[in-house]
């Protein structure tokens, strides 16, 4: 069997129903992503995996003394979102280290990833 790789089109990213892809790409921004395919001479995916520039948000801090107040976080996330539209920020990727941070997340709408995030070089040239 012969198979094709290639980049995906966005016009095509709705063959991404199914795999591991399927509820990332409808946030991803398509002049900052590329999803290479493999596929089948039928043109059926068998592979897949996307390359993406993303917005990170890292590193929310507010002071012990106004943590068990909701209005330094609530400022902080209308900025937040107000500055990620702007960027045309569809999504923000965020990480959580105490129960604390993961509960704002989740009142905001957040929803868990699955896995764990790694840092895989990639060698020199």
């Amino acid at each position: 069997m012969s198979l094709t790789t290639r980049i995906l089109p966005a016009d095509e990213w709705s063959k991404l129903t199914g795999t591991e892809l399927e509820t990332v790409y409808p946030f991803c921004r398509p002049e900052s992503t590329t999803v290479i395919a493999v596929e089948t001479p039928e043109g059926q995916i068998v592979g897949c995996w996307a390359l993406m520039q993303v917005f990170h948000a890292e590193g929310i801090w507010i002071a012990p003394d106004y943590r068990q107040r909701v209005s330094v976080g609530r400022h902080l996330w209308r900025a937040m979102k107000a500055h990620l539209r702007g960027l045309g920020a569809k999504a923000v990727i965020t990480a959580a280290v105490n129960d604390g941070v993961r509960a704002m997340i989740r009142s905001a709408g957040g929803t868990d990833m699955p896995g764990t995030v790694h840092v895989l070089p990639i060698g020199e040239h």
